[in-house]
This record gives C-alpha cells, sequence and structure tokens, in this order.
C-alpha cells in the first residue's frame, strides 16, 4: 500500500496515468491493487473528489437557460411511453398530455451549491457515496471500486500473445466518482430546466415550492419569467445554501447586493426573504407547517415531495427530527398528515386560473408498493388535468431477461417517464401550445 503515497494529490487521492495504473495493474494484479487503494482511503480519508464547477460554469449556464425556448423540450403523440407500472388508476395512455423531454445540460446551476449534501444523502437501502467515503470500512469502499478495472476509465481486455491482459485506464478524480455512483445510492437532481419549462407552459409569476430539495426548482424559477418564489425545507444546510444560491443569481441579473433578511415569524418558523431582482422566501420548515392561511394567488404549484421510506435527507444531522422520513415513519402516517393534507393545501393556495404539479411516482418498500399516485389523484379528482411524462434515461437490464437483442433494443428505444400529475383551476390552458405551433396551418 506504501506506493499509493507517492501519487497522492494536495489532497490525498491518489491520481496516476495511463502508464502508471497498468503498470500496478499488471505488476501486483487488479485485485491487490484494489484492495490495496480500499485500505489507503479508509485509513487516509482523502478528500472526496467531487464534481469540479466553477462559478464561470454556472454564470454561463445560467444565462444560456435563461435565452433558452423551452418549447423544443415539448413532445406530443409520443408512442411507446413506458411507466414505471402499467397499473396505474390514471394511466399514461389514457391521461397522457404529453412528454418533457429535456437532458440534464443545465444541473450545474444548482449543482454547484448543493452537490456536496446532495452526495452525502442515503438512502434506507444504500448509503450516500460521501458517507462511504469517509465513514466505510475497507470493505465497504473495496465493493465500490470494482468499475475502475471494469471500463469506465477506459482500462479493457486485449489478447497479447495469447493471452488476456487489461490494458489502458488510468486512475483521476473522475474514475473515483464513476466508481462510486455505481455503487452506491445517490439522490437524484431535479433538471432546471424542466422546472424551467413548466412554469413557461403555466404562465407562472407567482410560484410554490413545497420541498426545495437541492435547490433545482429555485434555479429554473431564476431562470424564467416568473418573479415570485415561496418555498420550504426542513434542512438547515440546504437552506442556508439557498441563501448563497439567491445572492448568485441575484448578482447575475446585476444585482450584487441583493436584500436578504433573515426572520422569525410569530409562530417560530425560521425564513429568509430576499426582496431583489425578484422576490423569495424560503422557509425552513416542512411543508406541513407552512402559514398556508398566508400563502395566496400562486400561479404554479410545483415540487417532488419527499418520498416515504426512500432518502433519509439530513440524517443524524441538526433538526433530523424535522423532516418527513422522521416524523412520518408509517405510510399512512406520512400520507394523511403530510402528503395528501400539504397537496390540497397548495391546491387551495392557488389563484382562480393556477396550477398545481406534483412530481412522483409510487414508492416501494420492502416489496410493498404504496399507491400514493392515484391516492393523490381520487383526493383531487374532479380538478384533474391529466399527467406529463418527464422522460429519464432507461437502464439497461440483463441480457437474459430479453428473447433476442431485437427485444431488448425495443425495450431500450421506448420512453420512460416519471410521472407529473396536473391539476388546475383552469382546465382550459394548453400545456403543449407551444409544442403544437409548428403543426398549425399556415
Amino acid at each position: 500500500m506504501d506506493y499509493l503515497y507517492k501519487y497522492a494529490n494536495q489532497n490525498k487521492l491518489p491520481i496516476m496515468n495511463q502508464t502508471v495504473f497498468e503498470h500496478y495493474t499488471k505488476t501486483i494484479g487488479k485485485e491487490q491493487f484494489r484492495l490495496d487503494l480500499s485500505e489507503y482511503i479508509a485509513k487516509e480519508r482523502p478528500v472526496f473528489p467531487l464534481k469540479s464547477i466553477t462559478l464561470e460554469e454556472v454564470r454561463n449556464d445560467f444565462f444560456e437557460l435563461s435565452k433558452l425556448d423551452t418549447s423544443k423540450y415539448l413532445k406530443v403523440d409520443v408512442n411507446d411511453v413506458m411507466e414505471k407500472y402499467d397499473d396505474y388508476k390514471y394511466n399514461y395512455k389514457q391521461y397522457g398530455l404529453g412528454v418533457i423531454d429535456a437532458p440534464s445540460t443545465f444541473n450545474s446551476i444548482s449543482n454547484y451549491f448543493q452537490q456536496a449534501l446532495r452526495l452525502n444523502c442515503s438512502s434506507y437501502s444504500f448509503k450516500a457515496p460521501i458517507d462511504v467515503w469517509t465513514n466505510g470500512t475497507p470493505k465497504d469502499i473495496w465493493k465500490c471500486l470494482g468499475p475502475i478495472w471494469r471500463g469506465i476509465n477506459g482500462m479493457k481486455k486485449v489478447i497479447i500473445d495469447g493471452k488476456e491482459e487489461l490494458r489502458g485506464g488510468e486512475l483521476t478524480e473522475a474514475s473515483y466518482m464513476s466508481a462510486f455512483r455505481l455503487g452506491t445510492y445517490i439522490a437524484t437532481q431535479f433538471k432546471p430546466n424542466v422546472a424551467r419549462t413548466i412554469y413557461d407552459m403555466t404562465n407562472a409569476n407567482t410560484v410554490l415550492d413545497t420541498s426545495c430539495g437541492w435547490g433545482d426548482r429555485l434555479a429554473g424559477f431564476y431562470t424564467s419569467n416568473a418573479r415570485q418564489y415561496t418555498g420550504c425545507d426542513p434542512n438547515p444546510n440546504t437552506y442556508a445554501n439557498y441563501m448563497e444560491q439567491v445572492a448568485e443569481y441575484e448578482e447575475f441579473l446585476g444585482n450584487p447586493e441583493p436584500t436578504i433578511y433573515e426572520r422569525v415569524d410569530n409562530q417560530g418558523r425560521n425564513y429568509f426573504e430576499c426582496m431583489g431582482k425578484k422576490y423569495v422566501r424560503i422557509y425552513r420548515c416542512g411543508a406541513e407547517d407552512l402559514p398556508w392561511n398566508e400563502i395566496k394567488n400562486i400561479d404554479c404549484a410545483f415540487t417532488s415531495p419527499p418520498y416515504f421510506s426512500t432518502e433519509e435527507y439530513n440524517k443524524g444531522g441538526e433538526s433530523e427530527e424535522d423532516q418527513s422520513w422522521f416524523k412520518f415513519n408509517q405510510y399512512e402516517k406520512w400520507r394523511d398528515d403530510f402528503y395528501l393534507p400539504v397537496s390540497k393545501n397548495s391546491f387551495n393556495s392557488l389563484s382562480s386560473t393556477g396550477h398545481l404539479f406534483v412530481n412522483i411516482m409510487d414508492p416501494k418498500v420492502k416489496n410493498t408498493r404504496y399507491k400514493s399516485c392515484d391516492e393523490l389523484v381520487d383526493s383531487l379528482k374532479e380538478h384533474f388535468v391529466g399527467q406529463i411524462g418527464m422522460r429519464i434515461m432507461q437502464r439497461p437490464k440483463s441480457d437474459k431477461l430479453f428473447e433476442s437483442e431485437e427485444a431488448k433494443q425495443e425495450f431500450m428505444n421506448k420512453t420512460y417517464i416519471e410521472n407529473v400529475w396536473c391539476f388546475s383551476k383552469n382546465k382550459s390552458l394548453d400545456y403543449f401550445r407551444f409544442a403544437r405551433k409548428a403543426t398549425l396551418p399556415i
């Protein structure tokens, strides 16, 4: 293991070019190399290799998204749409309105501020990358390192003099991150460009986000034409980062010294308020504790609620007890005291022409599926407009599950979606009107 110290960078992380990496793989064997590396990380605890994002990159992406015509993401008459479950009561085939098909191009706008917290958010079944890296045993770390010798960094098997050898590859910060991405649980980012698209399609001026999460919808708001954002999140760490996000975004818009106040209301709720190029108010509390009597005339209430028993936001951190997974640890309690009441309160906060969009799929815990999607629509049935498909990347399954290569390709070519359930006080608005412009007669 001593040889690894020779290649450690300023963060104590061993970095090797192709020649060096290939040399040690060949001379000591990939298994010993992998074992040495896992023991080194467990002993030295080098700084976790976060994705490098510069503020200049954030600025450039911010303005590019601000100028983007989001109608390019809108798809109608999409065939072969595939939902997580094929038996939703309000399935896409019958109630689908269209698909938002957007890439992850602009994730840096929010990821710059939140990636360290996001990559330290575990699920009930799997630990997060930073958790394994900083607290895991050598065996925990060893389990994550395997992909480094299975092609993620350019290493591949070749035949030399009739013998199979591993050649190529290198050991970079990106190599570690890619390996841990495959071997741990990573909390998903919401795409800021999708949020921006939804604010555009609803003509939103005032928006509500009852689970600010990783600041992705806040980023989408700042790049949209909407002017007012109200949100909440109980995590004091993300809450502090939202203030940093808002300050930077305001500077991007030409306001280098925005007025940001942090206050406590008469019910003891902490919140901050920004009165700059845009107006933002974010509460440090769960959505169940928002001052609902004060939240009115919302054009678009859009969120992705914290899933029951899926992600353990801020586990072990300050104010952990305020998180929904901690407070509502049984499905029925989560549904009846958090999920459905918050959805109804959000709908009641809408303006006379407002819209409620909820991005959620049925959670499955210990082989038990909870039909939260059907229950949501049932609870607001008279206002249900339909569902929008938010396209996500399809993950390949084992070849053994397919009868042929053609069957596998047919599966991979389907449009795999997450559901966004839509409710409105103004059912006459066509969310996909901008996608139909090109099909109108001249």
